[in-house]
């Protein structure tokens, strides 16, 4: 049986880890991280169980765990396993989203496992810029579109019950109120502001 090897880089233009294992065997107990775990499958199969549910991962399955989310894996019939992934912190994952979305959120994977994904490939030769350590524009690029490309495709979509346009508007009257706070104030006013129309 060869032997397991385990390598890990921090990439200090992007700010995140990438890991990579090779050779596993060791059976992973019930555990939660409090950052992004975005990963493949290089070699092998697992069972994977994570929020109560149960998978089995193998070749080209890209893995998604948010923070906080509790996952455990074991190996089926002793096979090895040789597997990629990156850490990336919310406060990284927020920045990220938001310069890509341009909206201040968290993005939830909504499922931990994408089986044979076609994401798989971009999200290798991402890794492997990071294992080479290399510094160009090209990683951070493709770090950027792997993210938007997983994000469109497998997260949950965005609740956002106040709409921007909304939001600026109740920024608008907020400035007229403080502004205008000494003076008497009619609501009709504020609503031509909100740009609401009222029912008499």
């Amino acid at each position: 049986m060869g032997q397991e090897e385990r390598t890990v880089r921090f990439d200090h233009d992007l700010q995140i880890e990438a890991y990579r294992f090779e050779g596993i065997m060791q059976k992973f107990p019930n555990h939660f991280h409090e950052y992004y775990v975005i990963g493949f499958i290089e070699k092998g199969q697992r069972r994977l169980s994570c929020k109560n549910k149960e998978y089995v991962i193998g070749t080209s399955d890209i893995i998604f765990f948010n923070p906080l989310d509790n996952h455990a894996c074991e190996s089926i019939d002793n096979e090895t396993l040789d597997y990629r992934c990156l850490n990336i912190k919310p406060e990284i994952m927020r920045k990220v989203t938001k310069e890509i979305i341009g909206q201040d959120y968290l993005p939830t994977f909504a499922s931990p496992v994408a089986n044979r994904s076609e994401k798989a490939q971009l999200l290798h030769n991402l890794h492997q810029m990071i294992m080479d350590e290399i510094s160009d524009f090209k990683k951070e690029e493709t770090f950027y579109f792997l993210i938007q490309q997983l994000i469109e495709e497998y997260t949950e979509a965005v609740k956002d019950t106040e709409p921007r346009a909304i939001k600026q508007e109740i920024e608008n009257v907020c400035h007229y109120l403080e502004v205008h706070y000494a003076e008497r104030i009619a609501l009709d006013d504020l609503a031509k502001i909100a740009k609401i129309r009222r029912v008499k």
